[in-house]
């Protein structure tokens, strides 16, 4: 969205279902796969919350702290990721917090013994910085890498990465915590981005030149560091032009993160309010992710044939009614387990759609700082909501009251988008008078 809202923000239909002819799978992959274990990371904490209640003998409230510890953690590192792919380069930038979350996992595990909720909260403190720093470093990078044709269909593929990593611990967690237990699942949560780190140290090319540092080159006097860090920052992101489609896309990121992390803090819990035991929650968390793979696959198609914002007004409404039946399906266990596969269909279109949103709105000078003030907005929303998701735990709220709660802001999230796409609306409807009024003077010239 180089001319504000003279481009349609992410109107441009077919443009998300792209060709995958010439794309670079070492970069992709590697990106994916680092956004895939920063997924497995955050859910671990979630799985196992159930576990280390019934052995520290504490009540899943009082881990609320460090629920919301990581989530601050995450959002730091998102906010400072545009001035670090500056100074340090994306290829960096993205091992760096890669390493910087593998050893707070390997750390978690270490203090985990000690069973201090304090100590816990710190550890995953510092675990959320580098959690931060490697989603917007992985798409950013992906990106710098492919034309614009392919971009958005790159960003999808690598956030999805976010979807997996919880598909996989939903569907590992009972088993890793009968095997290995709970200590056991953060060192492997640590060593495994350790290995991944050695191999994009050997593997990952950095960005291509024009865009090697946040894509400054592509704009006059990037060259100068001064040039690339004023574009790194958040004011460029109400440019005019820019400055509605921005407050949306933030409006409607910090609403779907409090809906996506409450359910994803708090589902293995709340399930054992509808009589699964410690060890059969995680699966809900499967369910949970599964839904999301599967409606991040939904978008694509979706905004290939409608462009991306119409998308990010179906998907939510979408999750917002599998809540509300999630809410009141009683004690059926496979009606709920379906019901919250809907919601992570929705509520994880909705994570992975503003991203590739942002992607497509903001030349690539900010692309890294929207993308990343876009994700830290979201984020903001993933402290929110599994805080008041945890006082509502405390205070003995029903299960099936917070996921009916939990579906309010998607609603809301599903209006920003609507406004959002008669603004893209609004400038097709613009771009194609100008289109004809400038073809109508070059044939009176003639």
């Amino acid at each position: 969205m180089r001319d504000g809202a003279r481009t349609a923000p992410g109107s441009g239909r077919g443009g998300v279902l792209t060709s995958f002819r010439g794309m670079r799978f070492d970069v992709v992959g590697l990106a994916f796969l680092a956004v895939l274990l920063d997924g497995f990371d955050s859910a671990s904490l979630s799985f196992v919350l159930p576990s280390l209640a019934e052995h520290w003998g504490v009540t899943s409230a009082d881990f609320t702290p460090a629920v919301v510890l990581t989530n601050i953690g995450v959002v730091l590192g998102y906010l400072a990721s545009g001035r670090l792919a500056v100074r340090l380069g994306l290829r960096r930038m993205l091992i760096s917090g890669t390493l910087l979350f593998a050893a707070g996992s390997l750390v978690t595990a270490l203090v985990l013994p000690a069973q201090s909720l304090t100590a816990l909260g710190t550890v995953r403190l510092i675990t959320g910085l580098g959690l931060g720093v490697v989603l917007p470093g992985a798409v950013s990078l992906a990106a710098a890498h492919h034309p614009d044709r392919q971009r958005q269909s790159v960003s999808v593929t690598v956030t999805l990465g976010l979807a997996f990593g919880g598909t996989v611990a939903g569907v590992f967690g009972s088993s890793l915590l009968a095997s290995v237990g709970t200590t056991g699942v953060f060192w492997i949560g640590g060593a495994l981005p350790l290995l991944l780190a050695a191999l994009m140290i050997r593997r990952l090319p950095a960005a291509p030149a024009p865009l090697a540092a946040v894509g400054t080159a592509t704009a006059p006097g990037a060259d100068d560091p001064a040039t690339a860090a004023r574009e790194a920052r958040v004011g460029a992101l109400f440019a005019p032009g820019l400055r509605a489609a921005t407050l949306l896309l933030w409006t409607f990121a910090f609403l779907v993160f409090i809906a996506s992390y409450t359910l994803q803090s708090w589902v293995p819990t709340l399930l054992t309010e509808y009589g699964f035991s410690a060890s059969r929650a995680p699966i809900g968390l499967a369910f949970l992710s599964f839904g999301g793979v599967i409606g991040g696959i939904v978008l694509l198609l979706l905004a290939a044939r409608k462009g991306i914002t119409f998308a990010l007004m179906v998907m939510p409404a979408i999750g917002a009614v599998s809540m509300v039946v999630a809410a009141t399906v009683g004690t059926d266990h496979t009606a709920l387990l379906l019901a919250l596969a809907g919601s992570g269909a929705g509520v994880t279109a909705g994570q992975i759609g503003q991203l590739t949103l942002a992607v497509a709105m903001y030349p690539p000078a900010t692309r890294t700082a929207g993308v990343g003030w876009a994700a830290a907005l979201g984020r903001v929303g993933s402290i929110v909501g599994p805080a008041a998701a945890g006082a509502l735990l405390a205070l003995s709220l029903p299960g099936d009251d917070i996921v009916l709660l939990t579906a309010i802001p998607v609603v809301v999230a599903a209006v920003s988008a609507a406004v959002l796409w008669r603004l893209s609306r609004g400038a097709e409807r613009t771009d194609r008078g100008e289109d004809t009024e400038r073809k109508t003077r070059e044939v009176t010239a003639r």
